[in-house]
């Protein structure tokens, strides 16, 4: 029987209620969590700055040594820790922005709480937050607050896209030969999350005692966020001092939370992370692990029904629609030019040269991920080149080109299909090699490979989950910033995963309408 595409959404949305029915059979265990009161860690967090910018340091210094003096530190620290006074909330950026003089552009990694995070109402709230919003206050500048991935903060503020990292960071004297630290301003520990059944270390009174436990496990798994001091911690850093744990299977998770999650599903022995973070995840996982689908759903839309979210959320699903199309058209563009030369005849010396760079580029843009073509064109290649281009744009372009180097092997075999009757008519009416190829041979091309075209969209649609690591805001950022703000992902992954099917949908449709309105010309 074959289906249709409505048919194939219900049986989808089925096999969703099901799966979901089970998850509420087992969640009836009420799986809860608790950290082990025992500082794992001394650390002192500080705020980074690009090597050598002196000028940013030694101001941000002087300004975090007066607000020590005067009291205002204590007074923001003591609003935040033990609720004395009212809290600020600021916007978060959401677009490219430009790394002027009158701004001053921080980077920060949420939820974090209490030194940033966001609530219900699209605003981000912390200390590092306030701090950041007097100093630029005090300085006369336009604060703008990018909120991003933790380990993506090093090389955003090292390429010059924002001016200071706040993240509750560590200063480290290994980090310090790579980056600039201001003054410490907070003294932090790490600490250790397990299972509320657990009583492995209901004995320990030391730091020791809990690394005499942690020694003696065989194969047990830890989470920590990646490029953080717990991942120093379990996996070993000469430099920072950790010896390591050789027999625990560490594991790096985009954010503390979703590790945090792992370990409520059973699927981890402990998290390792900051210790003021940890005591708002430990209270936020305890209090929603309770919580059937129904009200988890109550959640998400109650989040996403907030005009900031909804907004962002349409920006992320705009953003990954664009980038799809805009990239498969250039794909087109650069495949279709590959695939000319490459089929060309070799007898000129232009089109054995070509031949060689098409190859080349190939065999690049194939042989690599597309995460790396990201991160080396914004990291990289526009900082070197002092080319400042918005990231959602090199984002486009990259998907482009990658797409280009498949579509040129695809356009490549429409080519080859073609009569070559077709080519050699074309050049008997005195028409170039080029002209013949562009306006007889690649249209009854295109129709031969359009099937496979609809299969290349569909997996640029796909890809586009990856735009978050140049801190772009597409569909899978916009949907896990609102999982952030009730410590709760578990449903946006849920909607993030039918949004993508259903757009996949969408899009096998349209390719199925394109080819009977292609057949339907073919037969007159």
């Amino acid at each position: 029987m074959k289906f249709n595409y409505i048919n194939k959404i219900i049986v989808f949305l089925l096999v969703l209620a099901t799966a979901i029915s089970l998850a509420s059979c087992a969640e009836n265990n009420n799986s809860v969590i608790k950290m082990i009161d025992i500082k794992l860690t001394n650390e002192d967090y500080a705020y980074l700055c690009k090597k050598g910018n002196t000028a940013l340091v030694t101001s941000m210094n002087s300004f975090l040594a007066q607000i020590k003096e005067n009291g205002e530190l204590d007074s923001i620290i003591a609003k935040y820790f033990e609720g004395e006074g009212e809290k600020q909330g600021y916007p978060v950026s959401t677009e490219g922005v430009e790394n002027t003089p009158g701004n001053l552009i921080v980077v920060t990694n949420c939820p974090f709480s209490p030194f940033e995070y966001m609530e219900t109402d699209g605003k981000i709230y912390g200390i590092d937050i306030e701090i950041a919003a007097a100093y630029a206050e005090a300085h006369g500048l336009e604060l703008i607050i990018k909120n991003i991935g933790f380990d993506e903060i090093f090389v955003q503020v090292e390429a010059g896209y924002a001016d200071i990292g706040m993240a509750g960071i560590t200063a480290d004297a290994e980090r310090a030969k790579i980056y600039d630290f201001t003054i410490p301003y907070y003294e932090a520990s790490q600490k250790l999350v397990v299972s509320a059944q657990n009583t492995d270390f209901d004995e320990c009174k030391t730091v020791d005692d809990v690394q005499n436990v942690l020694s003696s496990l065989e194969g047990a798994k830890a989470g920590y966020q990646s490029a953080t001091t717990g991942a120093l911690y379990i996996n070993g850093d000469k430099g920072w001092g950790f010896e390591g744990f050789k027999n625990i299977d560490g594991k790096a998770y985009a954010t503390a939370q979703v590790a945090v999650s792992d370990l409520v599903n059973g699927n981890l022995y402990a998290v390792i992370v900051d210790e003021a973070p940890a005591i708002s995840i430990v209270n936020a996982a305890n209090a929603t692990s309770g919580l059937n689908w129904g009200a988890k759903f109550e959640n998400f839309f109650s989040t996403i029904s907030n005009e900031h979210y909804l907004s962002v959320f349409l920006l992320g699903l705009i953003n990954t629609i664009k980038v799809a199309i805009v990239g498969l058209l250039i794909g087109i563009i650069i495949g279709t030019l590959i695939a000319i030369v490459k089929v060309a005849p070799k007898y000129k010396l232009i089109y054995k040269i070509l031949d060689k760079i098409c190859s080349l580029y190939t065999v690049i843009f194939r042989g690599t991920p597309i995460v790396a073509q990201l991160l080396i064109a914004y990291y990289v290649i526009m900082p070197s080149l002092k080319i400042e281009v918005e990231a959602l744009t090199v984002g486009m372009l990259v998907f482009g080109m990658n797409s280009g180097a498949y579509v040129s092997e695809i356009m490549r075999g429409g080519l080859n299909s073609v009569d070559k009757g077709q080519l050699e008519a074309g050049r008997a009416l005195g028409l170039t090699y080029s002209s013949t190829m562009i306006q007889i041979v690649v249209p009854q091309a295109v129709k031969n490979i359009l099937p496979t075209l609809g299969n290349e969209f569909i997996s640029l649609i796909k890809e586009t989950s990856v735009l978050s690591f140049i801190a772009v805001y597409d569909l899978y950022k916009a949907l896990l910033d609102v999982g952030m703000v009730k410590y709760d992902s578990m449903v946006p992954y849920l909607m993030m995963g039918l949004i993508y099917i259903v757009l996949v949908l969408i899009i096998s449709a349209g390719i199925k309408l394109l080819e009977r309105r292609f057949a339907k010309s073919d037969r007159h």
